[in-house]
């Protein structure tokens, strides 16, 4: 498989420009780096965040959410969580916060040449470095060969983050098929229901041609790579996954 250029992680500032609320404990934050020069990334990878914390500080990683643009901008996907201190200071922080980060981090990430169908499993904010492989995908290629599916499972339709970009990426490329499925669907839903475990087994059972990436919590991704090695006979090289805790 052709690999990239590797990338070293270096120390950065970046100022917050913009946050948009996505859910009631979800939100979308848009940086711009002011300081360490230019900001590299390859779609998929994460920044460590650093923010103060009892007179010294303390640092998450979190999946970026966009594709690369101008070496210097990207987006973020975080969930408020309950008790979690970074999370809740980020999630309160208005635009024009500055905030330490360093990176780029991380192997996940799509390879060219696009060779195979690709199918992207998500669950939950795991779909932030997926909406950044998309986007880098659909700029780099106006017509792709292969299909390329996104299975993405939440619980309620609100919290189907992003629908509308992958709605609108689905009606602009033939090639490429969004599956959101609802593990709480409203008595009104009237798309998929269910885990992305059945409509993966659903849309590809016998198949063994495409390449996956996965991403959410490890539960759901560790069952994902346990299917797609033992019932499908995908190679390990065919599956390509990132696990939140």
């Amino acid at each position: 498989m052709p690999t990239r250029p590797f990338i070293p992680p270096r120390n950065f500032r970046a100022i917050l420009r913009r946050v948009l609320p996505l859910t009631p404990s979800t939100k979308h934050f848009e940086w711009e780096v002011v300081e360490g020069g230019l900001f590299d990334f390859y779609a998929g990878q994460f920044v460590s965040l650093k923010v103060p914390h009892g007179g010294g500080s303390e640092a998450r990683p979190y999946s970026i959410a966009s594709a690369p643009r101008d070496q210097k901008s990207f987006d973020l996907c975080l969930n408020r969580v309950e008790g979690g201190f970074v999370s809740n200071y980020l999630c309160d922080l208005a635009p024009g916060a500055i905030v330490d980060i360093n990176g780029p981090h991380g192997s996940f990430t799509v390879s060219p040449p696009l060779e195979q169908d690709l199918v992207f499993i998500a669950t939950g904010t795991g779909i932030a470095p997926i909406r950044g492989m998309l986007e880098e995908i659909f700029r780099a290629h106006e017509t792709v060969s292969g299909d390329i599916t996104l299975i993405f499972g939440v619980r309620h339709p609100e919290t189907i983050l992003y629908r509308s970009e992958f709605e609108a990426l689905a009606a602009c490329h033939s090639r490429f098929h969004f599956v959101p499925t609802l593990s709480r669907p409203p008595a009104e839903w009237q798309g998929q229901t269910g885990y992305v475990q059945e409509h993966l087994r659903r849309l590809f059972a016998h198949r063994k041609d495409f390449k996956a990436y996965v991403c959410g919590l490890k539960a759901m991704v560790d069952e994902v790579r346990f299917i797609l090695k033992r019932d499908f006979g995908l190679d390990r090289k065919q599956i390509r996954f990132e696990k939140y805790d």
